[in-house]
């Protein structure tokens, strides 16, 4: 760890976490894992348990849960209701309580999604359904604090369940997100009022509120910024908003200078969180430096800093950096999707990104693949670790032991991954009378390793702990 090579890299690890100043780290920072998944929220107790149990076997410290505010709620809003208390009798919990059971039975920690509002805490003048998906239209930020609370009162770790009191008390939740991708219409509408673009300032009340209600509820929790889409539009009236144009105008900030504006009620939250799905490779960039795709991280994090040090983003306090959403499409099934091989790559080396960038967690979509609809693969998502009839995917062992290698400008060799244990491990190189050591870093109680050397050539490396390898990977 004391190489030159590797300072430079931990340097520029410690400058791309320079929104939380700190000194460089004596160790690799860590990176959690999380993924999502339908079968996470299934009314049918055996297919969740079974899946929690293979995300947790995957490696995933996380699962995403979406919490659908309209399915949760009352249709339609009772004369006595109390939208505060989780016990009022209008809530329907059952199926979020069985999700959270699992998945914390399984050794996960929920992450909590709110999305999509009941149709009498949308906003006036709705358009139709083809304009405004049902759920999307200004829902209102006191109606959204309301079920806040009582959802963030429901899961403090002490509430015990009114519908099965002998079960005790139901699990302690630490994360909640508020709202995910409100930088597209179809997620959070209107974005505009004619040419003046008003969807940040009405999701900043709404993350306001929830805030509010979750750290009421619960001091401890943590609320996490929703993840915006990697793409946009940079014209009034489109319906999908850049992100790093969503961003400055949420924070209160203005142009590429970001300069402070007025802002009376700056954003609460406690994590920073990006969408940086790919339509290409990890490495690529977006072609618009408004956009924000994998690699391009760091132009959301100067706006990040900014606001702290502006009172713009509030508490004024170090924030953790998540990207909530990534994935690629694997072929087989999707004959669109990325060969398997590749698409194993694209994982690993997207992890590496990300963590390089100071990513603190990385949630990936799907556990396993979606079923195919009437129209074929077009409109879901065959990006599982498991094809959808059970067996894993090449990208399975790379999720649970990602290890990558590439060489710096000067050609020595700089090896990463996260070991499936804390501890010792061997990274072996391939040769023609098999595989023979060629570095034992430590994973640290992150269980990430990062260590550097100066063989050249083409190479086969694979990391090894125990009886455990990683994919192995080829460096020129």
């Amino acid at each position: 760890m004391r190489a030159p090579a590797l300072a430079r890299i931990l340097a520029l690890v410690a400058l791309a976490l320079g929104v939380f100043p700190a000194p460089a780290p004596a160790a690799p920072h860590g990176l959690q894992l999380g993924v999502t998944d339908d079968s996470f929220e299934s009314p049918n107790p055996s297919l969740r348990e079974e899946w929690t149990a293979r995300a947790r076997s995957a490696g995933a410290g996380l699962a995403l849960l979406t919490v659908d505010w309209s399915a949760i709620a009352p249709r339609t809003r009772p004369v006595v209701f109390d939208p505060a208390d989780p016990a009022d009798p209008a809530y329907r919990w059952s199926v979020l309580d069985g999700a959270v059971r699992s998945a914390m039975a399984a050794g996960m920690q929920p992450v909590l999604e709110i999305d999509y509002a009941p149709a009498w805490a949308e906003g006036p003048e709705r358009p139709s359904y083809a304009v405004a998906p049902p759920g999307t239209w200004q829902p209102q930020p006191a109606a959204l604090g309301d079920f806040a609370r009582a959802l963030a009162t429901r899961y403090a770790g002490g509430y015990v369940d009114p519908a099965d009191p002998l079960a005790g008390s139901l699990p302690h939740v630490r994360y909640f997100q508020v709202w995910a991708e409100q930088n597209l219409a179809v997620h959070l509408g209107p974005l505009w009022r004619g040419r003046r673009l008003v969807a940040p300032a009405h999701y900043r009340a709404m993350l306001n509120s929830a805030y509010a209600a979750i750290h009421a509820a619960d001091p401890g929790a943590r609320v996490i910024l929703g993840g915006l889409a990697p793409y946009g539009d940079a014209r009034a009236g489109a319906s999908r908003v850049p992100p790093v144009w969503f961003w400055r105008s949420l924070l209160c900030l203005r142009g590429a200078q970001l300069r402070p504006v007025a802002c009376p009620s700056p954003a609460h939250f406690d994590i920073a969180a990006h969408n940086p799905i790919e339509v290409g490779g990890p490495g690529l960039h977006a072609v618009s430096r408004l956009d924000v795709s994998m690699p391009d991280i760091d132009r959301l994090t100067p706006i990040l800093r900014r606001a702290i040090a502006t009172r713009r983003a509030l508490p004024a306090r170090p924030k953790p950096f998540w990207a909530t959403e990534f994935w690629w499409d694997s072929n087989p099934p999707d004959p669109a999707g990325v060969p398997m091989h590749r698409h194993a790559r694209f994982l690993a080396k997207g992890l590496f990104e990300l963590w390089r960038q100071g990513v603190d967690a990385a949630i990936w979509w799907y556990l396993r693949d979606q079923a195919p609809g009437s129209a074929g693969y077009g409109i879901t998502q065959q990006s599982g670790l498991f094809f959808r009839d059970g067996p894993a995917k090449l990208a399975y062992r790379v999720f649970r032991f990602p290890f990558v290698a590439g060489r710096e400008g000067n050609g020595r060799l700089v090896l990463w991954g996260k070991a499936p244990s804390p501890g010792r491990l061997v990274v072996e190189k391939r040769t023609r009378q098999g595989w023979v050591p060629l570095a034992h870093p430590v994973a640290g109680r992150n269980r990430v390793f990062l260590a550097g050397t100066s063989v050249r050539g083409p190479l086969g490396l694979r990391a090894r702990q125990g009886g455990e390898a990683s994919v192995p990977w080829r460096v020129r």
